[in-house]
């Protein structure tokens, strides 16, 4: 019997016996997974929609570039894709692309791993930690801090070393005398005999008076020795040299803090004080009224005041007690450290762990960004801010700042993210330097853009070449993935190891290609002449950047930039309604950047400018850092910036 299609056509017995066969055969097999998203992302649909800006600064959609590269229906329902394919290597790419998706959103949107390390860069003794306020830092001059960010308190972290006679700690060498304290509202007092100014102590809040058998012993004048830099050869000079910074004390009294500010330190390692008694807590005045120690220990057990002890009832109704368990940190006291050796790689191996992890899981993040990903170095200073009184005049251990001191009482390391402002101190460093190979220019201009007027303003960076009125590069969003700030003890210079990754847009775009048509450069004097872009950009200021290129030993390369915010005046209106701005270059506020930069991560970082949608760049950790069990890129790196730092520190007597 034939049969009629729709259009009412007959078709032959034949092809009625080809439809039959095909009913017949099983249909194809189709692969499907599902992808579920973490439970910590609430939106899916702002991972999927969050993607960088496209040609026109619309935001991209991972869903639809993940179905046109594996060739996959995927659709979204609810916490979880599901994803359909005729290939099972196609579904897996999917699902693979999807999770680097996930990881590169969590990973924006998570805060900056900082990981600060401590380091004595030679052999030393038993030395412990102390935060300095930057006023009294004796190195200051050496300290430059961008667009006057004074405003909150900064400390410097100093060694400090026990004297070998009486085995307190002793004054640190960077360490200033406090200013004492004057009260304009109280009156000076009459002059005082001359015997008798030797003993003049700085001015405090009156209290009720001792009795002369508990008087403290005056103060002595601190000597200041000669600042030079530590070698294991003058480690011994250094300890022998204590008796002249500060007096002997006898074994039968003590004496109130000297080097602080009116404070009474408190060493976390101290031993058991013999001048206590048993029922006395070191915190509370005694009932002898004894001198304070300059650094009390801390309160055993037994000597802590009970406290209220929560109860609970059992079936019976009967009260019983309920057990506390409290979980104390464990510490290694001085002892652990007596060997100067022992010491030395024990912070170094301790440093090394903590990059090693914190780069290995900052590496593993960036892998699917597209953009450009640097792994870079800079010289300043470590600071430290958001100090509480008990950590600033407490003295702690190496391996404390990083558990307690930062993750516990909040304290915050801070780089000056500048070298020096000095150009005479950059000279200096640069003449023991090779001789340059390269030298660029470049104006960074940093502004607030979109592209149409019902969207928000985003902070834009556009590099344009110094010659050539064109855009280099436009970057849409900078983040910093993670921070390595470490402190050469010591040493006026500091580094900052820092993986940052940038976002990119094309140059070619409106509002970034009306914007250059309309700027011009003198080529002599280098002042900028632009307008902003109504409604669309406006220029917040701008950077004009100088490198200088040295290579050093293979494959380190140095770059130091002469950095000037150039001052921006509004010119005369011309008549045609357009609002001209210049840009006074070579009046503005200058400061120098040393940075150094190892080359052979240059080929495998240049792979995430081409990454597709959810792709994974094709060099791992290893390519970066080295082997895990031994990273000897890493190594070789640090060994660089130490090799440098010590360069720099005798240059400056």
């Amino acid at each position: 019997m034939n049969k009629i299609d729709l259009n009412g056509s007959k078709a032959e017995e034949g092809d009625d016996e080809e439809e039959e066969e095909e009913k017949d055969e099983p249909d194809h097999k189709k692969h499907k997974a599902i992808f579920k998203f973490s439970k910590n992302v609430s939106n899916p649909v702002e991972v999927l929609k969050g993607g960088p800006p496209g040609p026109n600064l619309q935001a991209i959609d991972y869903l639809k570039d993940v179905m046109v590269l594996t060739d996959t229906d995927c659709y979204l329902q609810g916490q979880d894709i599901h994803i359909s394919g005729d290939d099972q290597e196609q579904v897996e790419d999917a699902l693979q692309r999807f999770l680097t998706i996930q990881t590169v959103y969590k990973r924006a949107r998570r805060p900056v791993t900082i990981v600060p390390c401590i380091h004595y860069p030679t052999d030393s003794p038993y030395y412990g930690l102390y935060f300095c306020n930057l006023n009294r830092y004796a190195q200051k001059e050496y300290v430059d801090l961008l667009y006057h960010d004074s405003l909150r308190p900064m400390y410097v972290l100093l060694p400090v070393f026990k004297n070998p006679e009486t085995g307190q700690f002793q004054k640190p060498r960077d360490l200033l005398e406090a200013a004492p304290r004057i009260n304009p509202h109280q009156q000076a007092p009459p002059p005082r005999p001359q015997h008798m100014q030797h003993m003049q102590q700085p001015q405090q809040p009156q209290q009720p008076q001792q009795p002369p058998q508990i008087a403290h012993p005056p103060r002595p004048t601190w000597v200041q020795q000669p600042r030079q830099p530590p070698t294991p050869n003058n480690y011994n000079s250094r300890s022998n040299s204590a008796a002249n910074i500060r007096q002997p004390m006898s074994n039968n009294s003590t004496e109130i803090p000297l080097w602080g500010e009116n404070r009474s330190f408190v060493n976390n390692y101290a031993g058991q004080s013999s001048t206590l008694s048993p029922s006395t807590s070191p915190t509370t005045p005694s009932p002898s009224k004894q001198p304070k120690e300059d650094f009390p220990s801390l309160p055993s057990a037994s000597q802590r005041q009970r406290t209220y002890i929560p109860m609970k009832e059992n079936n019976n109704g009967e009260k019983q007690q309920r057990r506390v368990i409290r979980l104390i940190n464990q510490q290694y006291g001085p002892e652990c450290y007596n060997n100067e050796s022992h010491l030395f790689i024990s912070a170094r191996e301790y440093n090394l762990n903590n990059i090693q992890t914190a780069l290995t899981e900052g590496l593993e993040s960036v892998r699917g960004f597209k953009g450009e990903v640097k792994l870079e170095a800079k010289l300043g200073k470590v600071l430290w801010t958001d100090l509480s009184n008990e950590v600033a005049k407490k003295i702690w251990e190496f391996q404390d700042i990083k558990d307690l001191v930062v993750k516990e009482h909040g304290a915050k390391p801070v780089f000056n993210d500048v070298t020096t402002a000095s150009e005479k101190i950059i000279s200096t460093i640069s003449d023991i330097l090779p001789r340059p190979f390269k030298h660029t220019g470049y104006f960074e201009i940093h502004c607030q853009a979109r592209n149409q007027p019902a969207l928000e303003y985003k902070p834009v960076v556009m590099i344009m070449n110094q010659g050539i009125v064109e855009l280099k590069k436009v970057i849409t969003r900078q983040q910093k993935v993670t921070e390595i700030d470490w402190v050469s003890l010591d040493r006026k210079f500091d580094f900052q190891l820092s993986l940052s990754a940038e976002e990119r847009c094309r140059e070619d775009v409106k509002p970034y290609s009306t914007f250059i048509k309309k700027v011009s450069v003198c080529p002599i004097s280098n002042k900028i002449t632009f307008e902003n872009v109504r409604d669309f950009l406006k220029v917040d200021h701008i950077l004009h950047k100088q490198k200088t290129f040295y290579r050093i030993h293979f494959p380190f390369i140095v770059e130091i930039t002469r950095v000037e915010r150039v001052p921006i005046r509004p010119q005369p209106n011309s008549g045609y309604g357009a609002n001209k701005f210049l840009g006074l270059t070579g009046k503005g506020q200058v400061w120098f950047d040393l940075q150094v930069y190892y080359t052979n991560h240059d080929e495998p970082f240049r792979t995430n400018l081409s990454l597709s949608t959810g792709e994974l760049a094709s060099w791992t950790v290893e390519d970066i850092l080295g082997p895990e069990n031994e990273p000897q890129k890493l190594i070789e790196y640090i060994k660089c910036l130490l090799v440098l730092t010590e360069k720099c520190e005798p240059l400056f007597h």
